[in-house]
């Protein structure tokens, strides 16, 4: 039963993919459209960082492992241009990544077959999730994604925006689950349900800037047909109601 089920879910969510439109789908898979790197500039590049790769993570009962591949400086001087990634659960351990993770080889264990996850280099990886969840049983890997310098400060770190992706286990099939223009704040699913909770924050005054002011919301997926768009919770006439609430209530107190 479990079997049927993984592939049924599997099914579900290849299908999502093949059949949707939305443009930060395509743009992690596809390749990028800028051009190679001035060669000027590719040499300094090489003088100041290397790529690492991180410790490979075995991914349970299947037949697949990954390796995080991160950029890291050669010496402590260029140290402020790489951002920290988070980190992964392997084994029952927490294994951090050694600066910014900005994709992952997927190697099969009987045939050496070998893929990355994004066909470009524009992404961060910030965090990844590969805990199987017992009681959930979802066939997929969860990615936390910074996309773009949102802010314009001239970095991608932890100050951008992310949003949260899924692929299977095979590290296939990636799609973006969070809306563009929105920020990644938490994520969880909900014990032996098929659902999926993300609080989002949306930049409301137009700063850029995804502050404490904007307020957050929560999105609610079914983990059973992503094909299905999230419903906002709570909705939109509960949250205007709530809000008349909190300006009814403030407005009685002392000024």
């Amino acid at each position: 039963m479990y079997i049927l089920r993984s592939v049924a879910l599997a099914a579900s969510l290849a299908s999502l993919v093949a059949c949707s439109d939305n443009s930060a789908t395509r743009s992690a898979s596809s390749p990028s459209s800028k051009a190679a790197p001035d060669t000027a500039v590719a040499r300094k590049v090489a003088k100041e960082f290397r790529v690492h790769y991180n410790r490979p993570v075995d991914l349970d009962s299947t037949d697949g492992y990954f390796l995080p591949v991160s950029v890291v400086p050669l010496d402590g001087a260029a140290r402020s241009r790489t951002f920290s990634s988070g980190s992964y659960e392997s084994d029952s351990d927490r294994n951090g990544i050694e600066g910014t993770c900005y994709n992952l080889v997927f190697l099969q264990k009987a045939t050496l077959s070998e893929h990355l996850l994004l066909t470009h280099s524009r992404f961060v990886i910030a965090d990844i999730d590969i805990e199987k969840k017992p009681d959930a049983r979802w066939p997929y890997l969860f990615y936390t994604i910074m996309k773009a310098d949102t802010n314009g400060d001239g970095e991608q770190d932890k100050e951008d925006v992310s949003a949260l992706y899924v692929s299977d286990r095979s590290g296939q099939q990636l799609h973006q689950l969070t809306p563009d223009g929105t920020d990644l704040v938490s994520w969880q699913i909900l014990p032996k349900t098929n659902v999926l909770l993300a609080e989002v924050r949306p930049d409301v005054n137009k700063d850029r800037e995804f502050t404490h002011a904007d307020g957050t919301y929560w999105l609610r997926f079914d983990l059973q047909n992503l094909r299905v768009a999230p419903a906002q919770q709570p909705t939109a006439p509960l949250s205007k109601q709530l809000q008349q609430q909190m300006l009814e209530r403030q407005s009685r107190l002392p000024q």
